[in-house]
């Protein structure tokens, strides 16, 4: 498989701020902000979960390897990238910036608003009532938006090459008046793509190389 130019930008990312970030770093060990702090840099975190609690602002990036980054309550952020680990994001939290998985799924509760892209490489992306102001970007992984989320941007799931992308099976269900303002795009050939839209969802632009199925 050739992995994304995403992928190699947020592994690059992740070692700058490693090395040379103003805000918290740990190593085999956890980073826990209680609730209603305020933290003026970025929290980075090889072999530990990073846990925000409810009301804080991190005026920084939320970056953790091997770990879980968990966000609570009415929190801000900036962006949220995970290597190995799953991405928790309470309800009504704003991320002014991206969200990234390797190998981790990333969850938004409800009243979420993300200023930017949110990508996975062999991860499910999902949203209830919650807002992407930009697109929502897959190698491998499902992706479902309920309770009226919206994504400005589009849906794409990009290309691999090898045989790595000769199984893969994808499903994009839309439900609850969710709507996708963009395009749903697959990009290559060796990957089966099913849109499930219910309950009176859409997408506005158009769906290409997928099967759909309105329920």
């Amino acid at each position: 498989m050739k992995l994304s130019l995403s992928f190699f930008l947020l592994m690059f990312s992740m070692f700058m701020t490693f090395t040379a970030c103003g805000g918290d770093v740990a190593v085999n060990q956890s980073i826990v902000v209680e609730d209603g702090e305020v933290r003026t840099g970025s929290l980075s975190s090889v072999n530990g979960n990073i846990t925000v609690g409810e009301n804080c602002e991190i005026r920084g990036d939320c970056q953790s390897v091997n770990g879980r980054v968990r966000i609570g309550n009415n929190s801000s952020v900036g962006d949220l990238n995970s290597v190995n680990g799953s991405i928790d994001i309470g309800e009504g939290v704003k991320v002014e910036g991206d969200a990234s998985t390797v190998n981790g799924g990333i969850y938004f509760s409800p009243g979420c608003e993300i200023t930017g892209t949110v990508t996975t490489i062999n991860g499910k992306v999902e949203l209830a009532n919650s807002r992407v102001r930009r697109n929502i970007e897959t190698v491998n992984g499902d992706i479902e938006l309920l309770k009226k989320s919206v994504v400005e941007g589009s849906i794409i799931v990009e290309e691999t090459h090898g045989n790595s992308g000769k199984d893969r099976k994808i499903t994009i269900r839309l439900a609850d008046e969710s709507v996708v303002e963009g395009d749903i795009i697959v990009k290559g050939e060796r990957v089966d793509v099913k849109v499930y839209l219910s309950g009176g969802s859409k997408v506005v632009g158009n769906i290409k190389n997928a099967t759909v199925f309105n329920e």
